[in-house]
């Protein structure tokens, strides 16, 4: 019965139901844990990702990045906290609401990739990005020349599974591990505002749009995440995004 007892208790927590499981509002030990914790992996990803000289490859640019924010988080989670992920939004939630609000979103966002892949700040940092994972790979040099670039399908479709890994992680970081941890010690506004900020200070390198959009897009995400008791949702919804992107930003540079 007990055995029976703790079954029924972990399926419940991974559908994100049942409001006896939720864990208490106030929580100092996991709130300060989370948010010390977060601020640390921000600011050394910050400094490796862009003060250092040593570069990275797209390989050990994305596990780098992915162990950071995804298995430093699950382990200070399960070994020094010992709680549970669902608890952190690590849960289906409510799926199908989360995948209609998913999918709208992406389909109402469609215009604004449209509108900025073709910009240069888009394709001057996200060409050079799909050419380090050899997704746009060239023929052969006519002497000191690259000719013959063309689209490496099978790279291609490696590239977008790497980010599909990197994005599940950014998103059980920021609208999972942060957010659901800072929520302890804070009002839910400053745990969504401080994701956010967090998340915006991460994308500082990138095209001045999608730093500008980065914010707001994250008070969204953290909304979606707290609506649907899961970050999953905000998952399909990013990824959907950066895949769409990078679509359109090779269809504008071998068009056009």
């Amino acid at each position: 019965m007990a055995r029976r007892s703790v079954v029924k208790r972990r399926l419940s927590l991974l559908r994100g139901d049942g409001a006896r499981f939720t864990p208490p509002l106030r929580d100092p030990l996991t709130g300060w844990t989370t948010l010390t914790t977060g601020i640390a992996i921000c600011l050394f990803l910050y400094w490796r990702n862009h003060y250092t000289n040593l570069p990275m490859s797209f390989d050990e640019y994305n596990l780098l990045n992915t162990a950071m924010i995804l298995w430093v988080p699950m382990v200070v989670l399960l070994v020094f906290l010992r709680r549970e992920p669902a608890d952190f939004g690590f849960a289906v939630g409510e799926g199908r609401t989360g995948l209609i609000i998913a999918f709208s979103a992406f389909l109402l966002f469609l215009p604004i990739i449209i509108l900025f892949a073709p910009q240069p700040g888009a394709q001057s940092y996200y060409i050079p990005w799909l050419e380090s994972s050899r997704a746009i790979s060239s023929s052969f040099y006519t002497g000191a020349v690259l000719v013959g670039e063309h689209i490496d399908w099978s790279r291609l479709a490696y590239h977008e599974l790497v980010m599909g890994f990197y994005m599940f992680g950014w998103e059980f970081f920021f609208r999972g591990f942060l957010l659901n941890g800072v929520r302890r010690i804070a009002p839910l506004w400053v745990a969504v505002l401080i994701q956010a900020a967090l998340f915006t200070a991460l994308h500082w390198s990138k095209p001045l749009s999608e730093v500008a959009s980065s914010f707001p897009g994250a008070i969204l995400m953290a909304l979606l995440a707290i609506r649907c008791r899961s970050f999953i949702p905000c998952f399909i919804l990013h990824y959907l995004i950066s895949a769409g992107f990078d679509g359109a930003v090779l269809y504008y540079h071998f068009h056009h």
